[in-house]
């Protein structure tokens, strides 16, 4: 088992490289979008030149420097903006600053190089010009994570109960009203759920619950719980839905089996041979499905931050792909958070079934 692990993560690292590797050399491929501002503009480029992103030269107002700097002009003419970025000079300097941005591989070698000895991601463009883009997301990491942890809290006990409940009521009433409910809301966009929600709650019972997830910094604790129950409801239901389809199918296989007709003809009555054995033998499959469920909530929170204005790692991305103004670091530190959340999940939901089934030994040759 330790080899196991110990191979899988490096296997983690590995993927995570060559995930981090593909992400930024299609996003040098794209155009430049320095800050607008002249200043911060100024600010973000010499940041390039010192991180080895740029070059640089200076030139001063004599006739023969402005004249090289017309003719880079002419030259670099489609390149403008786009690799090669001319600075006219700033309040009271008389010097024109020419940038070039150097070739991809040496960059990434450069990123590569930054990340690895000083933790340095690089820094923000548009979303907060010239802060480490690093920080911008981490100081949105909890909101993310707390969200969809209570996500999984809401509809795992509501999904058990569900799905227990109408395996044993198979083909009854209950379980055909079940039935409705699971292909109500798997058939429901969450786009549409989380607006209907908020018509509902927050327009039409005059704000019982905010539109708007509250600002942080001008709520106490209840206006914040406030704030989650909208989007908590509208990614927990579809996903109560779902996990009750999944919990029924395997139930509803199990106490079917030999195993379980064999301990009732030992004497156990239909609930202790459901719960001593039923259930722990559907939970194999399910555990899974849940440690792995929490990566695909954590990518599907991208709608529910986006219409609910929830200042997560899901906004501050969409923000950051927003057309001709793309901020390439703040996406390449928010794919490393999202990577490193999928591969480890990955990684726990191998290990969990060894720990569910003794049976199974990951890792193990025969």
């Amino acid at each position: 088992m330790r080899n196991y692990i110990i191979q899988r993560v490096i296997w983690i690292f590995i993927i995570l490289f060559s995930t981090l590797t593909i992400t930024f050399v299609l996003l040098k491929t794209a155009p430049e979008y320095p800050p607008a501002k002249v200043e911060e503009r100024d600010v973000w480029l010499e940041r390039q030149v010192y991180d080895g992103y740029y070059t640089r030269e200076y030139y001063t107002d004599s006739d023969e420097d402005l004249e090289i700097v017309e003719s880079i002009k002419v030259e670099y003419e489609d390149e403008l903006n786009r690799t090669v970025f001319i600075l006219n000079p700033i309040n009271d300097s008389t010097t024109t600053k020419v940038f070039y941005r150097v070739p991809t591989v040496i960059q990434y070698q450069q990123w590569l190089k930054n990340v690895i000895t000083e933790w340095d991601w690089g820094y923000s463009t548009k979303i907060r010009a010239n802060t480490p883009a690093f920080d911008i997301i981490a100081e949105r990491i909890p909101l993310t994570l707390s969200l969809n942890i209570l996500i999984l809290v809401f509809y795992i006990p509501l999904g058990f109960t569900f799905g227990i409940i109408a395996a044993l009521k198979k083909d009854t009433l209950i379980d055909n009203l079940m039935q409705i409910f699971i292909i109500f809301f798997l058939s429901l966009p969450a786009l549409v759920f989380i607006l209907l929600l908020i018509i509902l709650f927050s327009y039409q019972l005059d704000n019982f619950l905010p539109s708007l997830f509250p600002i942080i910094a001008r709520s106490d604790f209840w206006a914040l719980a406030r704030g989650y129950v909208i989007p908590v409801v509208a990614a927990g239901l579809p996903a109560v839905a779902g996990f009750t389809r999944m919990l029924r199918a395997e139930l509803s296989e199990v106490l079917t089996s030999e195993f379980v007709l064999l301990a009732k003809t030992k004497g156990l009555s239909h609930q202790q041979a459901v719960l001593r054995h039923a259930i722990r033998n559907s939970l194999v499959p399910m555990i899974p499905i849940i440690i792995g469920s929490f990566a695909r909530l954590l990518s599907g929170s991208f709608i529910l931050e986006r219409v609910y204005a929830i200042p997560g790692v899901g906004s501050v991305t969409l923000r950051a792909l927003t057309k001709g103004a793309y901020d390439y670091n703040v996406l390449m530190s928010s794919s490393a958070f999202y990577s490193v959340i999928a591969l480890f999940a990955v990684l726990i939901v191998d290990l969990s079934y060894g720990i569910i089934d003794p049976r199974i030994r990951m890792g193990a040759k025969r």
